[in-house]
């Protein structure tokens, strides 16, 4: 580690000149970053607000579709049963 602060710039200058070092070798072999283009941009999914109307749910249609029909008691025993 750096005992004062004159060795710490020197540090943190080596370091910078690394680093830049580094991304200068990587750009040479891969090539510097380049924005994406349109049929790259049309293959990424983009989820927006849908128009659609949302389906209701079970209870507001299936649940109380026999809700009309008129039971007697020899039915509820059976049911029962």
């Amino acid at each position: 580690m750096c005992s004062n602060m004159q060795e710490l710039k020197q540090l943190v200058a080596y370091n910078r000149k690394k680093r830049s070092f580094h991304h200068y070798e990587i750009n040479k072999v891969h090539g510097e970053c380049q924005p994406m283009t349109n049929s790259e941009y049309k293959q990424v999914p983009v989820s927006g607000k849908t128009t659609y109307s949302k389906g209701k749910s079970h209870v507001y249609n299936a649940y109380w579709r026999g809700n009309n029909e008129k039971f007697d008691l020899k039915q509820f025993k059976k049911v029962i049963k």
